[in-house]
């Protein structure tokens, strides 16, 4: 297995939907979802970036997030730690 794969965090942004009736009042305090996603940075370009969440000894790759490049809070590499 590879492992000098990049691992990353990616801290973004994504939709939310709110069923119901609201006043404006309420409406404004409604705020967009915040997640944090680890996997595997297989590519990144100006509309989509692309994570896989595991990797076998194969090279085969295994649960694919693809996360809207412009909804990208940051991009922090992780540091893998030997196991003891």
């Amino acid at each position: 297995m590879n492992i000098n794969k990049k691992m990353v965090l990616v801290e973004w942004h994504d939709a939310r939907f709110f069923s119901g009736t609201y006043k404006e009042e309420t409406i404004k305090n409604h705020k967009m979802a915040l997640f944090n996603s680890l996997g595997y940075l297989i590519a990144k370009d100006k509309i989509t970036t692309v994570l896989a969440a595991e990797l076998n000894n194969e090279n085969e790759y295994r649960d694919i997030t693809l996360i809207p490049t412009g909804s990208i809070i940051s991009i922090k590499k992780l540091t893998p730690v030997p196991f003891m």
